[in-house]
């Protein structure tokens, strides 16, 4: 089965940036399945910034964050997975939005061909290992980033529900070899000659709203 990776839409100008992520967390690291004790069941975390906010449905600059619409379609897929609660909240103009913080199984799954920065933040090339025995939906571990990947069906599935402020992409598979692919020119929509992926999946357009 065919995966891609979510990620945060870069065209949005204006995502919250969180000024209080160590009241919940010290940071990226802390955020795994096994700390999920230490991590409360309902958080508040702010932003401070005198414009409306984008609030999309995928937040991954400083935390991997979900929206409530993408949290059901994971349920679906991982009934197990454990989510913790969190509102964003501007100081500046009192909006605030309800997303979910994911806990996700980690995969030990890059493959050789991939490029990782020195202190394992950035990854400038990502080849992954094929492995049968992978979940529907995963963070690959070793990173000190957060590379979640979703398989096709989940993929379609938030395409389905008209979920689409987010990003895919393909990804080179190292027994393939095939130049890396890039998903998500626009919002959720695949390239031109890649669009037999999602057959029978109205793209829509504009923002992808």
């Amino acid at each position: 089965m065919e995966y891609f990776r979510i990620r945060q839409d870069q065209r949005y100008p204006r995502p919250p940036v969180i000024t209080n992520i160590t009241d919940m967390v010290p940071g990226r690291r802390g955020v795994s399945r096994e700390n999920a004790e230490s991590i409360p069941d309902v958080n508040v975390l702010f932003a401070n910034a005198p414009y409306p906010l984008d609030f999309l449905d995928v937040l991954d600059s400083q935390l991997f964050l979900v929206s409530p619409e993408v949290k059901k379609v994971f349920r679906i897929y991982e009934p197990g997975m454990v989510f913790k609660e969190v509102c964003i909240l501007n100081n500046k103009s009192e909006e605030h939005r309800l997303y979910a913080l994911p806990l996700f199984l980690k995969m030990d799954c890059l493959a050789e061909g991939s490029i990782v920065c020195p202190d394992r933040s950035q990854v400038k090339r990502l080849c992954l290992r094929k492995d049968p025995e992978a979940p529907s939906i995963f963070k690959i571990a070793g990173l000190m980033t957060d590379i979640v990947m979703l398989r096709l069906d989940v993929a379609e599935n938030l395409l389905r529900r008209g979920i689409r402020r987010f990003v895919l992409e393909a990804v080179e598979w190292e027994e393939e070899g095939h130049p890396l692919l890039s998903v998500g020119r626009e919002p959720g929509l695949v390239p031109s000659g890649q669009q037999g992926a999602f057959e029978g999946i109205s793209p829509g357009g504009g923002d992808g709203l």
